[in-house]
C-alpha cells in the first residue's frame, strides 16, 4: 500500500468495530472502576477538576443560572467566576435528572459519573474507525477500534469519574477532522459547528482549530471555485452556532481583560474569522490562481489575528496573563499539564506521555511521502497530530488531543503490514500503534534499572498513592461534611474535594481566576504561624486543612523553613485553632477557638 484509498461510502460504523469497541469500552470500564471503587462509590472522583464539574452541575441543577459559571462556594461570599462553559455539563446534568426519579438522586450520580467518560470513549473509538477507513480502506477500522482503546495517555481522560471537558474535547475535534475529510456542504456545516463547540467548551484546543481552519483554507486556494460553497457552509456553522451560545449562554462575568474561555476575544475573533471565510469565498471568481488566494487569505488572517491582538491585548499574555507573578511561578509551573513534556523529571514517564504522539508524527511524514496526492484526505489530521506536537514542546496538554488523534494514521501501518504478508512487521505496527506499550515498557526498563527497595514492594500499589490519594480515602469526606459548615482555609491540591465532597466552602482553589483568594491562601500558610491571623479574620474562616505533601511541589520546608506550613508539616496547629479528630485519614483539620 503506497497511499491511502477512500473507503467507500458507509452510512454506519461497521458492526464488527462497533462490537469491538463496546466489549473493550466494558471490559476497560470495568478494571478501570474497580480499580478506583472505593473513592467513586462515596463520589470521590478522579482529579480536582472532576469534582469541582460535579459541585458545578450540581450547582446548575439546583436553580443556578445558565449563564452564571460562577462558583460560589469558592472565595465567599461572592464566589469566584469559572471559565468553564455549560456546555460539557449538558450531558450529565440530563442524566443526572432523568435517573433521579428512578434510582435516587445517590446511584444517578453514581451512573452518570462512572458513564459518561465511557460513553464518550465508545464514541471517540467508533470516530477513530471511521477516520481511518477513509484513510486506509475498510480494513482499517477494527485496527484503529483496538488502538484505540490502547491509546495512552489520552485513554486517562475517559475513565470512570473523569467528567471534565477534555474527553469531550477529543471527541468534538475528531469530529470536525472527519467532517473536514468528507466532500459536502453538509460535512462543512458539520465541521464549522464542531469547531464552534470545541471553542465553547475551551480554548485549550484553540490552536487545534485554528490548523483545522487553515486546512480548509488551503484546500480552498488549491481546488477554487470546487470549496467556495464548502467554505461558505463551514463559516456559516462556525459562526451561526457561536451566535447561538452568545444568545443562551454568555457569562455574567463578561469582560475585555479576559481571553481564557468564551469571552468577549474570542467570540470576537470567532466572528471575524468566519466572515474573513465568507470574503474569501465570495471573491473566488476574481482571484483566478492558487497564489493569489493563498496571497489573500494569509493576509486577511494575519489582519483579523492583529485586530483581536489590538482589541484584546489579554490575549498577547495568554490564559494566565491576569495570574499575580507569584502564583505564576510557585502556583503554574507546578501544574503538570501546563510545562512541557521535557520538564517531566523521569524519562520513562516523558516516554509514557509522549510515546504515542511522536509515532503518530512520525506516521505524518510517512503518509505525507507515500500519499502528497491525497493530502486533501489525511491533511486535517495531520494537522491536529503536528500541532498537538509543537503545544506538547510547552505544554503537556498537548497529547491529549495528539494520542487520540495519532490512532488513525498508525493504524494504516498496521494495515499495510498486513498486506505485505510480514507477520515480524505486523507485531510491530500493533506495538508501534498502542500507546500502552510506551507506558509498559520503559516502566519496567526503569524499574529493572532502578529496582525499588524491598519494603516499597511490599507495600504494594499503597506505596505509590500521592499524598492527595491517602487524604481522599476511606470516609475522611463524609467526616468532614457532618461538621457544622463553614469556610475553609485549604491549599490548592485538597479544596476542589472540599467543594465538591461536602458542604463546606474554601477561600482558595486551583483556579486561575481566583486570583485574590489564592494569592490570600498562600501568604496564609507561607507566613510565619500567627502573621497570617488578619487573612483568617478577612475571610471569616472557621477551618483550616493541611494535607501532608501541601506545598511540597515548592519545597516549603526548605524555601519557607519558618513558615506555618513547615509547622504544619511537622504536626503542628495554626494559632488559633484546635484539631478536629479525623479517623483513618492523614488529612488534618482544624476549628477555629471562639
Amino acid at each position: 500500500m503506497t497511499s491511502p484509498r477512500p473507503a467507500r461510502a458507509v452510512s454506519r460504523p461497521g458492526l464488527i468495530e462497533t462490537v469491538i469497541a463496546l466489549a473493550m469500552v466494558t471490559i476497560l470500564g470495568l478494571s478501570w472502576g474497580l480499580a478506583d471503587i472505593g473513592r467513586l462509590s462515596r463520589l470521590i472522583l478522579p482529579d480536582a477538576d472532576d469534582m469541582m464539574r460535579l459541585a458545578q452541575i450540581r450547582d446548575w441543577i439546583g436553580g443556578q443560572a445558565m449563564n452564571d459559571w460562577t462558583q460560589y462556594r469558592m472565595a465567599p461570599p461572592m464566589g469566584s467566576p469559572m471559565h468553564w462553559s455549560r456546555l460539557n455539563d449538558l450531558i450529565p446534568a440530563a442524566s443526572i435528572l432523568t435517573l433521579t426519579p428512578i434510582f435516587g438522586r445517590y446511584l444517578a450520580e453514581l451512573v452518570t459519573v462512572v458513564g459518561y467518560p465511557l460513553l464518550l470513549l465508545f464514541v471517540s473509538m467508533l470516530l477513530g474507525a471511521r477516520i481511518a477507513r477513509r484513510l486506509w480502506g475498510e480494513r482499517a477500522g477494527v485496527p484503529a477500534v483496538v488502538l484505540a482503546g490502547l491509546a495512552y495517555p489520552g485513554t486517562t481522560l475517559f475513565i470512570p469519574g473523569r467528567i471534565d471537558h477534555h474527553a469531550l474535547q477529543v471527541v468534538v475535534i475528531q469530529i470536525a477532522v472527519l467532517a473536514l475529510m468528507t466532500p459536502g456542504r453538509v460535512a462543512a456545516t458539520i465541521a464549522g459547528l464542531a469547531l464552534a463547540c470545541s471553542m465553547m467548551i475551551g480554548l485549550e484546543t484553540a490552536p487545534q482549530v485554528v490548523a483545522l481552519i487553515g486546512v480548509a483554507a488551503v484546500g480552498w486556494a488549491v481546488r477554487g471555485q470546487r470549496d467556495s460553497a464548502r467554505l461558505t457552509m463551514l463559516a456559516a456553522g462556525f459562526t451561526g452556532l457561536t451566535l447561538v451560545f452568545y444568545l443562551t449562554m454568555r457569562p455574567t462575568y463578561w469582560s475585555d481583560t479576559l481571553c481564557d474561555a468564551f469571552t468577549p476575544a474570542s467570540a470576537s475573533a470567532i466572528i471575524l474569522v468566519s466572515g474573513v471565510l465568507a470574503l474569501l469565498a465570495w471573491l473566488t471568481p476574481r482571484l483566478t490562481s492558487p497564489w493569489q488566494r493563498l496571497g489573500v487569505g494569509a493576509s486577511l488572517g494575519g489582519l483579523v489575528i492583529a485586530l483581536v491582538l489590538a482589541r484584546y491585548p489579554a490575549c498577547m499574555t495568554g490564559p494566565y496573563g491576569q495570574v499575580s507573578p507569584f502564583l505564576r511561578i510557585r502556583f503554574i509551573a507546578h501544574i503538570d499539564e501546563a510545562n512541557s513534556i521535557f520538564a517531566q523529571t523521569l524519562w520513562w514517564r516523558m516516554v509514557s506521555l509522549a510515546g504515542l504522539m511522536a509515532a503518530g508524527l512520525v506516521a505524518c511524514g510517512w503518509t505525507t511521502w507515500h500519499a502528497s496526492r491525497r493530502w486533501p484526505l489525511w491533511a486535517p489530521i495531520a494537522a491536529v497530530v503536528v500541532v498537538s506536537g509543537l503545544i506538547t514542546l510547552s505544554q503537556v496538554r498537548g497529547v491529549y488531543i495528539g494520542a487520540p488523534l495519532s490512532v488513525p494514521l498508525l493504524a494504516g501501518w498496521v494495515v499495510k503490514a498486513r498486506r505485505d504478508g510480514r507477520p515480524l512487521l505486523v507485531v510491530a505496527a500493533w506495538l508501534a500503534g498502542a500507546g500502552v506499550t510506551y507506558l509498559v515498557v520503559p516502566s519496567y526498563i526503569d524499574r529493572w534499572l532502578n529496582p525499588p527497595p524491598a519494603a516499597l514492594l511490599a507495600k504494594g500499589r499503597a506505596a505509590y498513592a500521592t499524598p492527595q490519594m491517602a487524604c481522599n480515602g476511606g470516609d475522611t469526606w463524609e467526616q468532614v461534611d457532618r461538621l457544622p459548615a463553614g469556610v475553609v482555609m485549604a491549599p490548592t491540591n485538597m479544596a476542589s474535594y472540599m467543594i465538591g465532597a461536602t458542604h463546606m466552602k474554601t477561600v482558595g482553589a486551583g483556579y486561575h481566576r481566583n486570583d485574590r483568594a489564592n494569592m490570600d491562601m498562600y501568604r496564609y500558610f507561607l507566613s510565619p504561624p500567627g502573621v497570617g491571623d488578619p487573612i483568617v479574620r478577612a475571610w471569616r474562616a472557621d477551618y483550616v486543612m493541611f494535607c501532608p505533601g501541601d506545598f511540597s511541589e515548592i519545597k516549603v520546608e526548605r524555601t519557607y523553613p519558618n513558615s506555618l506550613a513547615t509547622v504544619l508539616t511537622h504536626g503542628g496547629t495554626p494559632p488559633g485553632f484546635v484539631r478536629v479528630p479525623l479517623h483513618g485519614t492523614p488529612l488534618r483539620l482544624y476549628r477555629r477557638l471562639d
